[in-house]
């Protein structure tokens, strides 16, 4: 079989060079969803290329053409659809470029091969999508966020422009014949012509069971978190319940971007065990979490777009063997509940609660739990296993017709 993944998958080549280039996050966590993915498909013998628009737009980069070549990396085949970098312009030559490229490519030998689309990537996805439909190959839609949520950490969804959007998303997001998606939950919001479907909340990296954790031998004990910091992701209330904490040789380290950063400065001065690190490439925040006593996401459970999302990061951090303390997510199955350590109350007391229960724990019995989520990982969810899930999808679908 052969398959095309359509998003905006590129290089460690080209996302290290936008990082280095704009100082920002080029979508870390999307990057490596679909590299995983990606990469797992391949393991189970498939012949697999990607359809790739490089991740940046005007307000990111300020160089007009994008004409990136087409690379190998890692065993993956990256094909970079050309674009001119003007509101609009991009996404009308998005349009034209997918619609045709799936056009040729989609030519031959269609009960063989099949498009896996993210969704969120609009104007990919609708000129990938329509062209499927006219070659009469299959089309797998791949839901990471559910689009009226997509961008629920900012203002980008506010207005007519955000309004607008929301319906292009509608109109297309009900054209596929099945669909991968992180929670439960998403299907009766995306899935609403009831078609085949996985739950895919996340991808263990394969290759981490040859990482061993790198603990300090030094008396600090390190809480780490890395995402979007936002206060709506409960890092606020994460940060105050720290510094309520009596322990001397605890640090928060905190890695990532968004509104919450001046306040979180704010509280790094009046706390020195509060470490702000910025936005660094996914490769050094692994070796961070390798290295860190606990890694943490206090995102609360009372938000609505919390049903729709498996946060990749607690997939990473549980693939680590450094243990994970999270709320219980709505879109969490409890079957992880054994492997991590749980808030009880959503609050500051809550989170200091527990935050000094465990770190008050003796090495051993952090570690041990630790290792245990990642043997569980590992063995479930990890990004082989999980591809093989989403072929399988694909099969069981050869006969459906393509809508």
């Amino acid at each position: 079989m052969k398959l095309l993944y359509i998003s905006t998958l590129s290089s460690n080549r080209l996302i290290n060079a936008l990082h280095e280039e704009t100082g920002g996050n080029p979508g870390y966590a999307v990057q490596k969803f679909g590299r995983l993915l990606v990469k797992g498909l391949a393991k189970n013998g498939i012949d697999i290329h990607t359809l790739s628009a490089a991740p940046v737009s005007n307000s990111t980069s300020k160089r007009i053409c994008w004409n990136e070549q087409s690379e190998e990396e890692d065993g993956v085949r990256y094909r970079y659809v050309p674009f001119i970098n003007i509101p609009g312009l991009r996404h009308v030559c998005l349009f034209v470029y997918s619609f045709f490229y799936v056009l040729y490519w989609g030519i031959g030998n269609r009960k063989d091969k099949a498009i896996i689309c993210d969704v969120l990537n609009i104007s990919l996805c609708i000129g990938s999508l329509y062209a499927s439909k006219i070659v009469k190959i299959k089309s797998v839609g791949v839901v990471t966020d559910i689009p009226a949520f997509a961008s629920v950490s900012d203002n980008n969804i506010s207005g007519k422009k955000g309004s607008m959007k929301k319906k292009i998303n509608q109109s297309y997001l009900s054209k596929f014949i099945c669909y991968v998606i992180l929670t439960e939950q998403m299907n009766e919001v995306v899935n609403k012509k009831h078609c085949p479907y996985i739950v895919i909340e996340g991808l263990a990296d394969v290759n981490m069971k040859e990482h061993k954790t790198n603990k300090s031998t030094s008396d600090i004990r390190t809480v780490m978190y890395a995402g979007g910091l936002f206060a709506r992701y409960g890092l606020k209330t994460l940060v105050e319940a720290f510094m309520t904490l009596p322990l001397s040789n605890i640090r928060l380290a905190l890695y990532g971007d968004g509104q919450f950063v001046d306040e979180l400065k704010k509280y790094q001065q009046k706390d020195p065990r509060i470490c702000y690190l910025g936005v660094v490439p996914n490769e050094k925040i692994v070796s961070a979490e390798l290295s860190a006593t606990l890694l943490v996401n206090p995102r609360p459970t009372t938000e609505e777009f919390t049903k729709f999302s498996f946060p990749s990061k607690n997939m990473e951090y549980m693939v680590s063997g450094t243990p994970l303390l999270t709320t219980t997510l709505p879109g969490m199955p409890k079957e992880y509940y054994p492997y991590v350590y749980l808030f009880d109350k959503e609050t500051t007391e809550g989170y200091a609660e527990v935050l000094l229960k465990v770190l008050s724990l003796p090495n051993k019995d952090i570690e041990d739990k630790g290792q245990k989520a990642k043997e569980f990982v590992l063995s479930k969810k990890n990004n082989v296993v999980q591809a093989a899930r989403l072929l399988s999808l694909i099969n069981d679908n050869s006969s459906n017709k393509y809508r």
